[in-house]
């Protein structure tokens, strides 16, 4: 398992295309957990619009591409995940169904600014720091499994993972 950590800026604006563009495939699933991100049009009104569904949700690639990337957003928190086929998609709570899961990547945003991206994959996660880089994010540092495992589940017991 390989990850990396860094920092986008706490603003609105298409954060997770600009992360993702030209890395992921139209062809992956993306679960999507209902966490806490809003458009910006109405982010400011008594019950802004949740950019994400307020239940868990599979998108298709085409339709989660399009939506990171039409309208700006403001991410609080985002839990997504990638598979390479709608069958494929399962609920994913530890390190263990990770790694038996066909998940292609994890994201996840938490304090509107850090992120945290985990794959199997070297090459994705190689490719993602590349576009860190590129677009100016900061404190950009590789984590080792244990380092994702404890900030990814650690909230659950041990005898979980």
């Amino acid at each position: 398992m390989e990850g990396i950590l860094f920092y986008i800026r706490n603003e609105h604006g298409k954060q997770l295309f600009e992360i993702l563009e030209g890395i992921i495939s139209s062809s992956w699933y993306w679960s999507v957990s209902p966490e806490e991100a809003y458009y910006t049009r109405d982010y400011n009104s008594r019950k802004p619009l949740p950019f994400f569904s307020e239940t868990k949700t599979i998108m298709d690639g085409q339709t989660f591409i399009r939506h990171i990337s039409e309208e700006d957003y403001i991410l609080i928190f985002a839990d997504i995940k990638a598979f390479p086929t709608l069958e494929s998609v399962v609920e994913i709570d530890n390190e263990t169904k990770f790694m038996k899961s066909s998940c292609k990547l994890g994201l996840i945003v938490s304090d509107s600014a850090q992120v945290i991206v985990y794959s199997r994959e070297k090459q994705i996660i190689l490719e993602i720091l590349k576009r860190a880089e590129s677009i100016g994010y900061k404190d950009i540092r590789f984590m080792n499994k244990e380092e994702i495992i404890a900030a990814v589940w650690g909230w659950m017991p041990r005898n979980w993972a």
